[in-house]
């Protein structure tokens, strides 16, 4: 007896196998060509140099999976999304007819000169000491906070410029230091400023404190106007701290640098593992094809931004605001099909080009006969215009376009004015098509019983009397694809 129960997990393992080597295959693609409609596929953005590619054209129900490449370890990256747009699929007869047709036709606050004040003068433990506790003190004091609020200020200066390559790492200042290639040299970097912005607040917060404590005084008239003066100077140097100090927790908080490295070619281990570190890649969530109850009867363009979310300057304990992403990359999705497009070109057949005429024997300079003369000129060449059933999807051998189709083709042969057909297999590359034609056509004969090279006597006036019939023969086609989608 067989078990039902075993037969039954078996089948319900073997489906699941199925499923994910499905999805495994679909997501961890190779990468998408800008220059034809692709299955499943991964586009890599460099965050270095972070270029937008063009509308990238899919067949339905596939997906995208994008790889930011030379990412940076105090960042996070979203694809978010833009804007959606469903239009009709091209009417298949009026866009061939179209194409028929057409080919036949902050701290910079502080501007005052800078005082040069003796070392260990300004640190939190002199400036608390000095604190005025009488009137008297504030004669002595009132120089001394003031050149501390210059060194602070020219302090805060360098911890902005030494901050701004990590929080603006698109910028290119005239001031600041270029921005290591090493996410670990970055580590470095920043851990290194997180003593001097706690040094430059503490002083900051004792400075605050001692004109607070001389403010309390009961003071003369011309010291409270020197109290007044150093108050406003502590509330714009509060603001720099306040701010400064932000961002001593944010380096503390980011990730841990990973010192291993990560090539781009395996996006499913990007997928698995996202922290950035010094890899070569991150991988974000796939993008899926919008399901829909009609897939087949619309286009759906779906735009979506790869943003970066900066951690030295953001939070990362508080829900990412739009306003704090910066945009990376527009990258536009086409969803669509159409086994339908038009072309135009040249086929050349082997269908003869022919014709007759009554020539005179000339003998002794006299006319001794007339016979009826063949001429054939070999290729025929007919120009034509068609429409293109592709029967495969875009062949994997190139990133270009390319196709198998079959050609229906109407063309007007030069030789007998009339209109010929044409039909047959095409390959696509690029714009290009190249057909290999069975061409029904027209084909001359004579008439009235005269056959080639008959004798019709040296008096004859008249002319080979002839007629078209049609004919088939084989014809080798080039021509240019008009897309009826999307112009590849």
């Amino acid at each position: 007896m067989v078990d039902l129960s075993k037969v039954q997990a078996c089948r319900i393992i073997f489906r699941l196998l199925v499923v994910v080597v499905a999805q495994s295959t679909a997501i961890y693609a190779e990468e998408c060509s800008i220059a034809k409609t692709n299955h499943s596929c991964t586009l890599t953005i460099d965050r270095k140099s972070p270029l937008a590619p063009p509308a990238i054209q899919m067949y339905p129900k596939q997906t995208v999976t994008v790889l930011v490449k030379n990412p940076y370890y105090f960042e996070r990256y979203f694809m978010d999304y833009q804007s959606g747009q469903l239009t009709l699929a091209p009417d298949v007869a009026s866009s061939i007819i179209g194409g028929l047709l057409t080919p036949l036709q902050k701290a910079g606050e502080f501007h005052v000169a800078f005082l040069n004040p003796q070392p260990d003068t300004c640190s939190a433990t002199k400036i608390a000491a000095s604190t005025p506790t009488k009137p008297a003190d504030i004669a002595n004091v009132d120089s001394l906070y003031r050149q501390c609020f210059m060194e602070f200020a020219k302090s805060a200066k360098e911890i902005y410029l030494a901050l701004e390559p990590s929080v603006a790492p698109d910028s290119h200042s005239q001031e600041a230091a270029a921005l290591p290639s090493k996410n670990k040299d970055i580590d470095d970097a920043l851990k290194a400023l997180v003593p001097k912005i706690n040094d430059a607040y503490a002083r900051e917060a004792q400075l605050s404190a001692s004109i607070t404590a001389a403010g309390k005084l009961t003071l003369p008239p011309a010291d409270q106007v020197t109290v007044l003066g150093l108050a406003a100077l502590s509330t714009v140097a509060d603001a720099v701290a306040k701010d400064l100090f932000g961002f001593s927790p944010r380096i503390g908080d980011l990730p841990p640098v990973d010192k291993g490295q990560m090539s781009c070619d395996d996006p499913k281990q990007a997928l698995t593992d996202n922290k950035a570190g010094d890899k070569g890649c991150v991988a974000l969530y796939p993008v899926p094809d919008p399901q829909l109850q009609n897939p087949k009867m619309v286009v759906r363009q779906v735009t979506y931004t790869l943003d970066a979310l900066n951690l030295v300057q953001n939070s990362q304990e508080a829900i990412p605001a739009s306003s704090a992403k910066k945009a990376v990359a527009s990258i536009t999705i086409v969803y669509g099909d159409s086994r339908w497009e038009a072309s135009a070109g040249t086929f050349f057949s082997t269908l003869a080009v022919r014709s007759f005429s009554v020539a005179p024997i000339i003998a002794g300079g006299v006319v001794t006969d007339k016979q009826v003369a063949e001429n054939v000129l070999h290729p025929t060449i007919v120009p034509f215009a068609a429409a293109n059933l592709r029967i495969s999807n875009d062949l994997g051998w190139t990133h270009w376009r390319s196709a198998f189709y079959w050609t229906f083709a109407v063309g007007v042969n030069p030789n007998t004015v009339s209109a010929d057909f044409a039909s047959g297999p095409s390959l696509s590359w690029r714009g290009l098509m190249f057909s290999a034609l069975w061409h029904y056509g027209h084909d001359v004969r004579l008439t009235q019983g005269l056959y080639k090279s008959e004798s019709l006597g040296a008096s004859f006036s008249g002319a080979a009397t002839t007629e078209n019939f049609w004919r088939s023969a084989f014809a080798i086609g080039i021509s240019v694809r008009v897309p009826s989608l999307t112009g590849r």
